[in-house]
């Protein structure tokens, strides 16, 4: 009896030291299951600098490189959730836990990729200390540039006339704001000296134009219905890649001394050249993809598309647009090469 009452005790004890340590652990750790409570302020109540690491570029989505360390002090334990409003097609996003208070630094991972080269501020949390960072995104290096007020002045071989009869020799094209958005694109406009605004934007390897299908820079129809969206090149296929733009109502012929006619029009685009080197105006140009654009129109009552005009496009990577041929409707020849650029 004497060795069961003893059993007894110590099982007793047992549950006791067990129910101890429950209340112990509830006791010291609040907070276990709660979220921490935490301030991005120093003591002065000033917002502290946050630690922008990587490149961000407008044709690179974020990778791990892409970061931003944030300092926070933490007054209690607990979970807690780290995130930036989306600005210019990026976001920074961190969760966890911590165990212990005082000040520490948080690692918040980018992801999306920059829209527009420009500064973009982000607020963390949205929170009412009205705290964030701000990132500078610049232009990646591809074949459309989109940098504010970057430039290209194009010459005009031989020269055109004016409705007015006035000789035009060359023009001036520069990159301007605002941005406009068009179905889920960003597209810059790009405006030029003859007081024509024309609108691209790039997507992953396509680039895109929002308006006619005339030749870049140049128009060719009499009138045009709407504007409409097509690639007008594709960085990243080989030599033979063909493909078609949407269709659009136009006029053609009267601008070049034929009769006018009213139909229906499309584009053609055929990869000729990658990865070229090309000289124009005296400079080399190396990485160039050669795209060729014929014009097919389809007039009203026919069945039958025709070629009316082709031309060859010279793109440089970092650059752009640097050359044109472009073969018109009269036999005639038409060059517009690129003299020189500013890419800001």
């Amino acid at each position: 009896m004497k060795r069961v009452n003893q059993n007894r005790f110590f099982i007793i004890l047992l549950v006791f030291a067990c129910f101890s340590c429950k209340k112990e652990y509830s006791l010291e750790n609040p907070r276990i299951q709660g979220n921490a409570i935490y301030s991005l302020q120093d003591s002065l109540g000033n917002c502290t600098k946050a630690e922008i690491h990587g490149v961000y570029r407008t044709d690179s989505t974020l990778t791990d490189s892409s970061y931003v360390l944030i300092h926070v002090n933490f007054t209690t334990t607990g979970k807690y959730y780290f995130t930036s409003d989306t600005v210019n097609g990026m976001w920074f996003i961190d969760s966890g836990y911590t165990s212990v208070t005082g000040p520490t630094t948080i690692k918040l991972n980018g992801y999306g990729q920059p829209l527009l080269p420009n500064v973009s501020t982000f607020l963390i949390n949205s929170n009412v200390q009205g705290c964030g960072f701000s990132i500078t995104a610049i232009a990646g290096i591809d074949y459309l540039p989109n940098t504010s007020a970057s430039t290209w002045t194009f010459q005009y071989i031989p020269s055109l006339l004016s409705t007015s009869g006035a000789k035009i020799d060359s023009f001036n094209v520069t990159v301007t704001p605002p941005s406009i958005p068009y179905n889920g694109k960003v597209y810059l406009q790009y405006a030029t000296s003859l007081l024509d605004t024309f609108y691209f934007s790039k997507q992953t390897h396509d680039y895109y134009e929002f308006g006619t299908l005339d030749f870049d820079y140049t128009f060719v129809y009499d009138k045009v219905d709407n504007f409409i969206e097509y690639i007008y090149l594709k960085d990243n296929m080989p030599v033979t890649t063909t493909w078609e733009s949407p269709t659009i109502g136009v006029s053609f012929g009267a601008a070049w001394g034929l009769v006018s006619k009213t139909g229906t029009a499309k584009d053609v685009f055929t990869i000729m050249g990658v990865n070229q080197s090309h000289t124009v105006a005296g400079n080399t140009f190396q990485n160039v993809i050669v795209v060729k654009r014929e014009l097919m129109f389809e007039e009203t009552g026919s069945t039958t598309f025709t070629k009316e005009m082709d031309g060859l496009a010279y793109y440089a990577k970092g650059v752009g647009l640097i050359d044109q041929v472009i073969n018109l409707p009269n036999g005639k020849t038409e060059n517009i090469p690129l003299l020189h650029w500013s890419i800001k």
